[in-house]
C-alpha cells in the first residue's frame, strides 16, 4: 500500500536555535516606557507540507523561562521570579491550526499566517493566536516570524512594576525562527 500523495509531501523541520529567538515587549501606562526581554536558543519541531499549506501543520515551540534577558540583571530576576522559572522551566506553544494567505510556499515570497494553538506558561494552558509570515529561503530553510498579544495574568504571571506602576495587562509576544529541514 502506498502513502497518499499529501502524506508523502509532509516534511519535518526543526528550529535552528542559534538563528532564532523569542521576545516579549511589555508596556507601562502614562508613557513611562516599555521594556523588552528576549530568549535565545528556542527549540521545536514542525511537520509542514510546503506545497500544500492547507494540510494540517503540526509542531511545538519551546523556550526556557530562565533564558529571557532584558539587559538589566534586576529586571531579569523579576521576570524569572514572575515566570517561576525554577519550578516551571519551560514555556511551550503547540500549533493546533494554521490559516494561510496562499496554499503553498515559493522561494523568497512571504505567506501570511494566522496561527492558532495552545500556549503553556507556569503549567497553565490557554489558547493563543499569532499573526505571522513564513518565507522559503534558498536551500530549503524556512523563516517564520509572528506576534500576538498575551495577558500574563491569564497564566498566573504577576505584572511587573516600574516605579510602583504596573505594566499594562497585555504583552506583545514575538517569535523569529529559522527552521531547517530534518534529515
Amino acid at each position: 500500500m502506498l502513502p497518499s500523495p499529501s502524506a508523502a509531501e509532509v516534511q519535518k523541520f526543526t528550529v535552528e536555535p542559534d538563528k532564532s529567538r523569542v521576545l516579549v515587549d511589555a508596556f507601562h501606562p502614562w508613557a513611562i516606557g516599555r521594556f523588552s526581554a528576549g530568549a535565545e536558543n528556542p527549540t521545536g519541531e514542525f511537520e509542514i507540507d510546503v506545497e500544500d499549506l492547507r494540510q494540517s501543520i503540526k509542531g511545538t515551540l519551546s523556550v526556557q523561562a530562565s533564558a529571557f534577558r532584558s539587559g538589566r540583571s534586576g529586571r531579569d530576576k523579576q521576570i524569572w521570579k514572575a515566570l517561576d522559572a525554577e519550578h516551571n522551566p519551560e514555556i511551550r506553544y503547540r500549533i493546533d491550526k494554521v490559516d494561510s494567505s496562499f496554499p503553498s510556499l515559493a522561494e523568497n515570497n512571504d505567506v501570511f499566517l494566522t496561527i492558532h494553538g495552545m500556549l503553556s506558561i507556569k503549567g497553565v494552558d490557554r489558547p493563543a493566536t499569532f499573526a505571522g509570515r513564513v518565507r522559503r529561503k534558498p536551500g530549503g530553510a524556512l523563516w517564520v516570524r509572528g506576534e500576538g498579544w498575551v495577558k500574563p495574568q491569564d497564566f498566573g504571571v504577576p505584572l511587573l512594576r516600574t516605579w510602583l506602576v504596573s505594566m499594562k495587562d497585555s504583552v506583545l509576544a514575538i517569535f523569529d525562527l529559522t527552521l531547517n529541514q530534518s534529515k
